[in-house]
């Protein structure tokens, strides 16, 4: 059993990344052939005020050009600055990435975006919805029997999850 502060690290940052995926799916625009993170002055009031945690990452890509690498830049450094040593004992962060339930906490809700990808992009839906949504989603009772399956899988453990390699 892992302990209450390695659940709460894996929480954390899966929804970071959530978090980030969710802004990158509504709000990359391409101009002159590149492509740049604009969140609306409407979008960043409500961010303020539902998820304020998730302010600084906002900030440190909002506006910018942007392509994977910077994404994934940002992401590492915001996980890094935010809990990596100040909520989180400086040993957590870098095992959260490496753990089974990480690796299967991304790998379910990538298979939800994909699975959902049309609805998702009949409409702009906040964050809020967004987890409402995988939340109904991964209590179905299917769900529940495939993730106890990946839980007794040897294989989720060869994943790797785009974008936590450099998070040092």
């Amino acid at each position: 059993m892992k302990n209450s502060a390695f659940i709460k690290a894996i929480e954390d940052i899966t929804e970071v990344f959530r978090f980030d995926f969710w802004m990158r799916f509504y709000y990359i625009f391409e101009e002159n052939n590149k492509l740049y993170l604009r969140v609306p002055d409407k979008v960043l009031q409500e961010i303020d005020e539902k998820n304020p945690a998730m302010t600084g990452l906002v900030e440190m890509l909002n506006n910018d050009e942007i392509d994977q690498q910077k994404s994934t830049n940002s992401v590492c450094s915001y996980v890094g600055a935010r809990f990596d040593g100040t909520k989180f004992s400086s040993k957590i962060v870098p095992r959260v990435f490496d753990s089974k339930q990480f690796k299967i906490n991304m790998y379910l809700f990538n298979l939800w975006i994909k699975g959902h990808e049309s609805y998702l992009e009949s409409e702009i839906m906040s964050f809020e919805e967004w987890k409402e949504l995988y939340e109904g989603w991964i209590s179905q009772k299917e769900v529940q029997d495939y993730i106890a399956k990946l839980q007794d899988s040897k294989e989720i453990e060869m994943l790797t999850v785009p974008g936590t390699q450099t998070i040092q």
